[in-house]
């Protein structure tokens, strides 16, 4: 059960749900009538987070979104119910903060912080330069964290619709991959096997140079109280590090599979 205070936005997740339900989506908790409309009530899950380490736990969560992206077969998203989403807007937003918080985060990230600043910069600008064909928009999760997809034997379920938005679908597969490359040692080749949706990406890849995590987890980290802090600091520092290992490969092998 959740409460919403946002009346709105319990209405945009009902919704949500409501329209799976009626095409029999197998990848979602049904809804339980409740007469409150700022209450979601939803059977509990006997289930446990995916592990984006695991090649079969990232099977399934791409056969779940691939699912819900194709949705737009028989529903009908575009009905000003969902907000648009622009990632590379989204990302703008984002590194504009950043650059912002320059003193702040120097002491978080030292001589890193100019490092990410410039990858940033650069990557945003090829994003920007990149020629695209605009694909048909459907409904985007919002949010591929991997405790929103909850497994249970073989069987997934995507929870909390709370950030769904009407979007192309290859934006969401790029943010999914900044979630897993971390977890695969950035082996973006190895990645791209995992599942043929992924090819719907292909185009996109470029977009994997954006240090989007370490962005968001810094500015995060920012709104932490002085003991949560200390807590997050080695997180921080360990993801820093593997990027800054593995950033020249990655960049290599989006160069080699864009050709």
């Amino acid at each position: 059960m959740k409460y919403y205070e946002d009346i709105w936005l319990a209405q945009k997740v009902k919704y949500v749900h409501q329209q799976l339900e009626n095409i029999d989506f197998p990848y979602h908790v049904p809804l339980e009538h409740n007469e409150d409309r700022h209450i979601l009530k939803q059977k509990w899950i006997d289930g446990t987070s995916v592990n984006y380490e695991k090649r079969g736990h990232q099977i399934l969560a791409l056969q779940a979104l691939e699912t819900l992206h194709k949705s737009t077969d028989k529903i009908n998203w575009s009905q000003d119910v969902l907000p648009n989403y622009q990632l590379f807007q989204k990302w703008q937003r984002r590194f504009e903060r950043f650059v912002a918080q320059e003193e702040a985060l120097k002491g978080l990230l030292h001589n890193h912080y100019e490092v990410l600043v410039k990858e940033a910069f650069e990557a945003l600008n090829a994003i920007e330069q990149s020629q695209r064909n605009f694909e048909p928009l459907t409904i985007l999760h919002g949010d591929v964290v991997h405790h929103n997809f909850m497994i249970s034997a073989n069987d997934v379920k995507i929870i909390d619709f709370d950030l769904a938005t009407l979007g192309e679908a290859s934006d969401e597969l790029i943010l999914w991959m900044h979630r897993v490359l971390p977890q695969t040692k950035y082996n973006l080749a190895k990645l791209m096997k995992t599942h043929p949706y992924l090819q719907t990406a292909k185009h996109k890849l470029h977009y994997l140079n954006f240090p989007n995590e370490i962005l968001r987890e810094s500015l995060f980290y920012l709104k932490l109280n002085q003991r949560q802090k200390l807590s997050c600091y080695p997180f921080i520092q360990s993801i820093v590090r593997d990027w800054l290992k593995y950033k020249a490969p990655l960049k290599s092998t989006i160069q080699t599979m864009m050709k």
